[in-house]
């Protein structure tokens, strides 16, 4: 799956045997340019599948030092499959380097060897990292690096599969419930007493534009109370053969399956 990847490494260790680590750039070029901070899986890979390929991004103050972020990245890591620069600023004017990692054993320490060199050009000492789209924060210790970001294709993938269960889950804050899962795209809500509801996610954080198509027959007005009656106090609306459920700025388009 890998292949194409692993060649362009085994191109850029051979080129790496002929450079020098900071050719170009020389300790503290970089002082004040770089933040402190960078995120884990944010976006998403060029190189290969999100499952294969990690990806750093480090935010920088202006386009000139993110191109030299970047080609010493580059150039000073054999490891690394792809670095690049973000096509323009962002809305504060700075910029990215988006950098692409296998999804090996190797990662985190790959990751500690670039915070090093990274280190050495800007005196930065103390990195905090995210991951994917958790907003909480932590110190980029080894120990923390092993312990948040998934180090192989079948770790990304129950990870994602965790995030995606407890983000539904917090979806449904106002349902009692003895339990909840979710299998691929099916919901199932054990309520008290052995009772139990299932669901499709037909899509998740529904953008949905005017109400024409909604049904408001007195049939549909008898399915909306029951599931309000048995699921909580949603804003439910039925829109073909669907339910949109609201709570407060999140929808969610859901089938009645059981």
């Amino acid at each position: 799956m890998l292949t194409q990847l692993r060649l362009k490494q085994w191109r850029k260790m051979m080129h790496f045997h002929h450079s020098n680590l900071t050719e170009g750039l020389r300790p503290l070029d970089l002082e004040h340019m770089v933040y402190p901070f960078f995120e884990v899986d944010t976006y998403r890979s060029k190189m290969g599948e999100d499952q294969d390929v990690c990806v750093l991004s480090f935010q920088l103050k202006d386009r000139s030092p993110a191109k030299d972020l970047m080609d010493f990245i580059e150039k000073g890591f054999h490891y690394v499959l792809d670095a690049d620069v973000s096509a323009g600023e962002s809305n504060d004017g700075d910029y990215y380097v988006f950098v692409e990692l296998p999804r090996e054993s190797h990662l985190t320490k790959h990751i500690t060897d670039i915070l090093y060199g990274i280190t050495k050009l800007t005196g930065i000492t103390d990195f905090k990292f995210k991951f994917h789209t958790n907003e909480a924060q932590y110190d980029a210790t080894e120990e923390n690096l092993n312990a948040v970001i998934p180090s192989s294709p079948a770790d990304y993938v129950a990870m994602l599969g965790d995030i995606r269960t407890e983000s539904v889950r917090k979806f449904f804050t106002k349902t009692l419930m003895d339990d909840f899962t979710l299998e691929d795209d099916v919901i199932t809500i054990f309520k008290p007493f052995g009772n139990r509801i299932k669901l499709q996610l037909v899509q998740e954080n529904a953008i949905l534009e005017g109400t024409d198509g909604y049904a408001m027959d007195e049939a549909t007005m008898s399915e909306i109370f029951w599931l309000t009656k048995v699921l909580g106090d949603y804003n439910i609306n039925k829109l073909g053969e669907n339910f949109v459920f609201s709570n407060k700025n999140n929808t969610m388009l859901l089938k009645r399956i059981d």
